[in-house]
C-alpha cells in the first residue's frame, strides 16, 4: 500500500496540499505541514453550519480554522495525525469521509455528515485493538467475504449482498437473506473436522430457514494463483462496489471497521486456498443447542459440532450452487 502523504514534500512553512479528487463535490485536501505531519482538510464556506464541538479521536487532532472577522475566505476543518506510523488507519478514515460525501449536492451542509462519520470513527478507534486481528478472526472474516463473493453477489448483486451482511452489527447470524438466516464458519484443513458455536442463538434463528455454511481453508504462499488474503478480497469487493453500488461502499467499510479490521499490508502474510465448501440445513434434529434447551441459571454456552454428524442435513438454498 502506498502512503499518499509521502508524495507531498514537507514545506518550510505553512501547509503544502493536494486536492484528493477534483471531481468530488467537496473541497477535500491531503496535506503536510512544516513539521512533516499528515493532514486531511475539508475546506468549506462560512455559510455552512459549523458544529459547536467535534468528537475526540484517538491519535488524531481536530482543529477548526475560521476566517478572521471582517475578512472573506473559507473555513477549514483540519485532521492531524499525531503518529505517522498510524497512517494506514488515518488513510482509511480519510477514504471513508471521501466516499461517504461523494454523492452530495453542493448546497447540502456537508459538515453535519462529516461530523456523523467522525463520531462513528470515534467509536471505532476507541475499541480498535493494537496490532492485527488474531488469525482465528482473520479466517472467520475471510470466510464471510468468500461467501459474499462466491454466492451472494452472483445471486443478488454487489449492493444487496452487502445489505445482507449482518454479523459485524452483532446480529445472531452472519447473514439474513430475505426469509433465510445463514451462519458462516471457517476451518483449516489440518484441524479436526468441527466448528465452534459461540452462543445458544447462533444456530437458532427466528427466520423460517437457517443454514450453516462451512468453508475449509488450506494455508498457502501469497504467490499461489488460488490464494486469497484479506487485503485482496477487500480490494476486489470495494472495486465492485465503486462500479455497481457506490451507495453501499460506505456500509461495507463501516462493517469492516466494526470487525476490528483496518487496512494494513501486514495482513498479506496470512494467505489461504479455499479447499472445500459445504452447507447444511439447520432444522429439526440438527446437532445444536438453543436457548430453550438451557437449564435455569445457565447464561452462556460455547460448544463444538462434528461436521461428520452434519452430513445428513446437507442442503442449500435454491439460489446457491456449491462447487
Amino acid at each position: 500500500m502506498i502512503n499518499p502523504w509521502e508524495e507531498i514534500e514537507t514545506p518550510t512553512h505553512d501547509l503544502l496540499y493536494r486536492r484528493i479528487d477534483p471531481d468530488h463535490p467537496l473541497r477535500l485536501l491531503r496535506a503536510r505541514d512544516a513539521y512533516g505531519r499528515f493532514l486531511f482538510i475539508y475546506e468549506f464556506p462560512p455559510s455552512d453550519h459549523i458544529p459547536d464541538n467535534f468528537p475526540e479521536l484517538n491519535g488524531i487532532e481536530l482543529h477548526l480554522q475560521e476566517p478572521a472577522k471582517n475578512q472573506s475566505g473559507n473555513c477549514m476543518l483540519l485532521l492531524i495525525l499525531k503518529d505517522k506510523k498510524e497512517w494506514q488507519i488515518f488513510l482509511s478514515l480519510c477514504n471513508d469521509i471521501v466516499a461517504s460525501t461523494r454523492e452530495l449536492e453542493q448546497d447540502i451542509q456537508a459538515t453535519q455528515i462529516i461530523l456523523r462519520r467522525l463520531k462513528r470513527w470515534q467509536e471505532f478507534l476507541q475499541r480498535a485493538r493494537s496490532g492485527l486481528l488474531p488469525e482465528k478472526e482473520i479466517k472467520g472474516l475471510i470466510g464471510e467475504l468468500l461467501f459474499i463473493k462466491r454466492h451472494l453477489i452472483p445471486a443478488f448483486g454487489t449492493g444487496m449482498a452487502i445489505q445482507f451482511w449482518q454479523g459485524p452489527e452483532d446480529a445472531p447470524q452472519d447473514f439474513n437473506v430475505h426469509d433465510c438466516a445463514i451462519e458462516v464458519k471457517c476451518q483449516l484443513g489440518t484441524t479436526a473436522p468441527q466448528v465452534r458455536i459461540s452462543s445458544a442463538d447462533q444456530l437458532c434463528s427466528q427466520l423460517p430457514e437457517m443454514f450453516l455454511y462451512v468453508v475449509t481453508l488450506g494455508k498457502s504462499e501469497k504467490d499461489i494463483q488460488e490464494a486469497v488474503n484479506l487485503p485482496s478480497l477487500i480490494k476486489e469487493l470495494r472495486r465492485a462496489l465503486e462500479t455497481d453500488s457506490p451507495s453501499d461502499f460506505e456500509r461495507f467499510n463501516n462493517l469492516l471497521y466494526q470487525t476490528g479490521y483496518f487496512d494494513s499490508e501486514e495482513y498479506e502474510q496470512f494467505n489461504y486456498i479455499p479447499v472445500l465448501e459445504k452447507m447444511f440445513s439447520v432444522d429439526s434434529g440438527f446437532p445444536r443447542i438453543c436457548s430453550e434447551d438451557l437449564a435455569s441459571g445457565i447464561e452462556r454456552v460455547v460448544y463444538n459440532i462434528k461436521l461428520i454428524d452434519c452430513e445428513p442435513f446437507s442442503a442449500s438454498p435454491d439460489w446457491i450452487e456449491l462447487s
